[in-house]
C-alpha cells in the first residue's frame, strides 16, 4: 500500500506548523485582549463622561491650581503605566486631558494643550521603570543577563526591584513636574485658579458616571493583578489566556448588555466606531514608518557601533554610565526602544569589561533609560497617540522641554542607579 506523503508548509508538517501558530496566538491572546479592552475603556470614559469624576476630584484636591493638576496627571499616568502598556495609559487619560484643555480655554488660557499632553507622556514613560513588567525592554534585559551570564543576575527579583525603582520614579516625577508644570506652563497660567465646570448644576457624578468609573477600576485592577500574578507565579502563565478570555467576556457583558433599573447599557455598538482616534492612528503609522526606515538603513547598527567605539575610550566609570543612559534616551527618540536596548546591552557589557566595571548596573540603566523618550511625537506609541489626539499641542515646545527632561533624566538615572544598584545587588 503506497504511503501518502505528509503535507508540509515551508518544510514543516502542516499539523506541527498549525500547532505552533495556535500556541503562539494563544500566548499573545492576553495582550490582544488588553489592547482591545483598553480601547473600549477609552470609549467608555468619553461616552459616559466618567472622566468628569477624575477632573472634579483633581480640581478639589488641587483647588484649581494648574501646577498641582499637572502633578496629578503625571502621578496618575506613572501609576497606571507601571502595570499596563504606556499606550493604554495615555489612551485612557486622553478624555481627561481634552476635558481639562476645554476648561482652560473657556477661562481664557489657550496654551495649556502642550503642558497637559506632555504631562501624560512623561508620566507614562516614567511609570514603565517602576516594575519588572512595566516595559518590554525589561523582559529583554532579563534574557540578555542570562545570555551574557552577568554575575548578580540571580539576585534580581520582582520585589527588590522596587527598592531602587520607586525612589527613582519619585525623582523623575519631580523632574517631569518641574519641566511641564513650571517651565512648560504658559505665562499667567500659574496664577489662574480653574473653577469646576459642573454638569446638571452638580459636581457630583451621576449613576452612569459612577458605573463607568467602577468598570474602569475593575478593568485596571484585573490587568494589574494578572501582570503581578504572571511575574510572581510563573506556573499560572499557561492559564492566563483562559482567565483573560473569561474576564473579557464578562467585561463585554457589563459594557454592552448590563442594565440597571431599566437604564440602557453604558455602551452601544455605534459608540465603538464613532470616536476612533484617527490622528493618533496616523501618527502611530508614521512611527512605524520611522522605525522601519531607520532599521532598513542600518541606523540602529551604525549607532551601536559608534557608541561602542566611544564608550571604549578612557573615562571614569560615572561618565560611562551617564553617556550610556544619554545615548539610549536620544536614540529611542528615533528608534524602537526594544531594538535600541537589544543592541546596547552588548555595547555596555563590552564597555564594562574594558573599564573593569560591573556590567549589571549598566545594563539595568540601559533598560530603564529606554522608557524615557520624551522629546518627539514619533518616539513611542504613547507619544504618537497623545500628540495626534491633541491638535493644539506645539511641536517646538514639546521638543525643547523634552530635550531638557531627557538630559535631566540622564543625570538623575545615572547618579541614582550608579549609587544604589551596587548596594542592592552587591
Amino acid at each position: 500500500m503506497r504511503r501518502v506523503p505528509d503535507r508540509e508548509l515551508f518544510g514543516v508538517p502542516v499539523e506541527s506548523a498549525f500547532s505552533a501558530i495556535a500556541a503562539s496566538a494563544l500566548q499573545r491572546l492576553p495582550l490582544v485582549l488588553l489592547f482591545c479592552g483598553g480601547y473600549l475603556v477609552y470609549r467608555l470614559m468619553v461616552v459616559t463622561r466618567a472622566t468628569d469624576a477624575f477632573v472634579f476630584w483633581a480640581l478639589r484636591r488641587s483647588r484649581g491650581n494648574p501646577r498641582l493638576l499637572i502633578l496629578y496627571i503625571i502621578g496618575a499616568a506613572a501609576a497606571l503605566s507601571a502595570f499596563i502598556p504606556n499606550a493604554i495609559t495615555v489612551l485612557t487619560l486622553l478624555p481627561v486631558l481634552c476635558s481639562l484643555d476645554t476648561d482652560f480655554r473657556d477661562q481664557g488660557v489657550g496654551d495649556m494643550t502642550t503642558p497637559l499632553m506632555i504631562s501624560a507622556i512623561y508620566g507614562a514613560g516614567i511609570g514603565g521603570m517602576a516594575t519588572m513588567i512595566g516595559t518590554p525592554a525589561n523582559a529583554v534585559l532579563l534574557v540578555a543577563l542570562d545570555v551574557l551570564n552577568v554575575p548578580g543576575r540571580e539576585s534580581i527579583t520582582f520585589f527588590n526591584w522596587f527598592l531602587w525603582s520607586l525612589p527613582l520614579v519619585v525623582l523623575m516625577v519631580v523632574a517631569a513636574w518641574f519641566t511641564a508644570g513650571v517651565l512648560g506652563l504658559p505665562s499667567g497660567a500659574g496664577r489662574l485658579r480653574l473653577t469646576m465646570r459642573c454638569v446638571r448644576h452638580s459636581c457630583d457624578p451621576d449613576a452612569r458616571q459612577k458605573r463607568g468609573v467602577g468598570l474602569f477600576l475593575l478593568f485596571m485592577g484585573f490587568w494589574m493583578l494578572e501582570a503581578l500574578a504572571r511575574a510572581v507565579f510563573p506556573e499560572i502563565v499557561a492559564w492566563s489566556p483562559l482567565a483573560c478570555g473569561l474576564f473579557s467576556l464578562v467585561f463585554l457583558w457589563l459594557l454592552f448588555l448590563w442594565r440597571v433599573r431599566g437604564e440602557k447599557p453604558l455602551l452601544a455598538p455605534r459608540d465603538v466606531v464613532s470616536g476612533v482616534p484617527g490622528r493618533g492612528l496616523l501618527f502611530l503609522g508614521l512611527l512605524v514608518l520611522v522605525f522601519t526606515g531607520a532599521h532598513l538603513l542600518g541606523l540602529d547598527e551604525l549607532a551601536a557601533e559608534y557608541a561602542r567605539q566611544g564608550l571604549s575610550l578612557p573615562m571614569p566609570g560615572w561618565l560611562v554610565m551617564f553617556l550610556s543612559v544619554l545615548c539610549v534616551i536620544f536614540l529611542t527618540e528615533i528608534l524602537s526602544n526594544t531594538v535600541v536596548v537589544a543592541g546596547f546591552f552588548m555595547v555596555v557589557h563590552v564597555a564594562a569589561q574594558a573599564h573593569a566595571l560591573d556590567p549589571l548596573p549598566l545594563m539595568i540603566a540601559v533598560s530603564v533609560a529606554s522608557t524615557c523618550a520624551f522629546m518627539t511625537p514619533v518616539a513611542t506609541p504613547s507619544n504618537a497617540l497623545a500628540f495626534g489626539e491633541m491638535p493644539g499641542a506645539r511641536l517646538r515646545a514639546m521638543l525643547v522641554l523634552g530635550a531638557f527632561l531627557n538630559v535631566a533624566g540622564a543625570v538623575i538615572m545615572s547618579a541614582w542607579l550608579g549609587f544604589i544598584l551596587p548596594l542592592v545587588y552587591g
